[in-house]
């Protein structure tokens, strides 16, 4: 396990890129120098469920593309990274606050790694039943209109896309990638101009 705060990040960044550009999931750091990430913009392509004021009346709708920030403070690792949902109306689960904010089911640990949260969060937008917080749920009508139906198999999971990762080679490129971002982000807050010219 990393020593450092610094170490934990470049090592969470490092794995971060396994996941990077797969079918249900692409992202940029938008804060921090890489390797050390401190904020994650994610753009998730999986089916999941929001509840939106329709014609007066609230109904649960499926959306199938979501944008969340993830943050990690300067208490991370020993505190959990802090997961919010971008979109408006924010996704309707027993494990998500209705402000669109993230409540995991287990406690943070800081060995887990920031990739394995990230794909534990991943699971409760497709209403995966293993992660669903039933206990003390942040979204309590999201918990009893997801008990009323939870044996329909048509509903759960809504997304069956399997969150693999990627292979060394597909690593390689994603953190390529990445970096070349990196320097044109670097260089538009430069004025156009690269910091070597």
């Amino acid at each position: 396990m990393p020593q450092n705060r610094n170490e934990r990040l470049a090592a969470d960044f490092a794995d971060m890129l396994t996941i990077q550009d797969r079918p249900y999931l692409s992202w940029i750091a938008t804060k921090g120098e890489l390797p050390y990430a401190q904020e994650y913009l994610l753009t998730i392509k999986l089916r999941t469920y929001v509840l939106s004021l329709i014609r007066g009346r609230y109904t649960v709708g499926a959306v199938d593309r979501c944008t969340v920030r993830v943050t990690l403070w300067d208490s991370y690792p020993a505190t959990e990274p802090y997961v919010k949902m971008l979109d408006i109306p924010p996704v309707f689960h027993p494990n998500w606050y209705s402000k669109g904010t993230y409540s995991p089911s287990v406690p943070w640990r800081p060995d887990t790694s920031l990739k394995e949260y990230i794909k534990e969060m991943l699971r409760t937008l497709r209403y995966d039943p293993e992660p669903i917080e039933t206990e003390r749920p942040a979204n309590y009508k999201a918990l009893d209109w997801y008990i009323r139906r939870k044996n329909d198999d048509s509903l759960f999971p809504c997304d069956r896309t399997e969150l693999t990762e990627n292979n060394a080679e597909e690593t390689a490129a994603a953190e390529k990638a990445v970096l070349s971002l990196g320097e044109v982000i670097d260089s538009w807050q430069a004025g156009g101009r690269r910091a070597d010219e």
